[in-house]
């Protein structure tokens, strides 16, 4: 039998269930329908739900939790284990694929460093690319976006959310070139993606893998 991890009611008519990014089932329903319709419904959908369950926990991304101590997550597409440590600095161990991290105020420090070197390597990527498209561009910065990878304004400032270095390089790479692409188009025409093909010719895998690891927008 299949149990919902959430159930929303709310004024809604009809029933739904979805399975989130972490393999959660999320059950939408009419404030007053019954239980038994509910799970009537969910012994319905259970195969689907299943494998869609299989197929989102496949991935082994999970939300961190209070304790940072041993969460793994992505970083530049490779596995990397948080190991709280008594030190004063954070240091990656690259080949092991550890980061001690120092205990004080853990999070917060976390999430300066993982900007801190978004920053450096984007712009240093940017740049390269740039050189290699022939275009030119204001700026490079980086946000805490969780709905875009990337953005490019009508003044070419391009903005990277720092979650991109969670990514596969060849993955940043393809956002990179998107974004620059957009200082000769500000648009997505046939024109637009025939520019990013020509830098990106397998864009369309390296945007799969951002659709399939959309989760990671949530980490942190």
């Amino acid at each position: 039998m299949i149990t919902p991890d959430k159930i929303i009611r709310s004024h809604r008519k009809t029933l739904a269930v979805c399975i989130d990014n972490f393999g959660n089932v999320i059950v939408r329903a009419p404030k007053r329908l019954s239980q038994k319709h509910i799970f009537d419904f969910l012994a319905e959908k259970e195969a689907w739900i299943r494998s869609k369950k299989e197929e989102k926990i496949g991935l082994g991304m999970r939300l961190p939790t209070e304790d940072l101590d041993g969460y793994s997550f992505l970083l530049l597409g490779k596995n990397c284990r948080i190991a709280l440590s008594e030190g004063k600095k954070i240091t990656f161990d690259n080949v092991n694929g550890v980061l001690a991290l120092p205990k004080n105020n853990a999070k917060n420090r976390l999430v300066k460093w993982l900007k801190e070197n978004a920053k450096r390597i984007f712009t240093e990527l940017t740049a390269q690319k740039a050189l290699q498209m022939g275009v030119s561009f204001q700026s490079v910065g980086i946000s805490s976006a969780k709905t875009r990878w990337g953005t490019c304004s009508a003044e070419n400032k391009i903005r990277y959310t720092f979650r991109l270095l969670y990514a596969p390089k060849e993955v940043i790479e393809y956002v990179v070139v998107h974004e620059l692409a957009h200082v000769r188009y500000k648009n997505h025409s046939a024109s637009f993606w025939k520019e990013v093909e020509k830098y990106a010719p397998d864009w369309k895998t390296r945007r799969k893998w951002l659709k399939d690891y959309g989760a990671l927008m949530e980490i942190f």
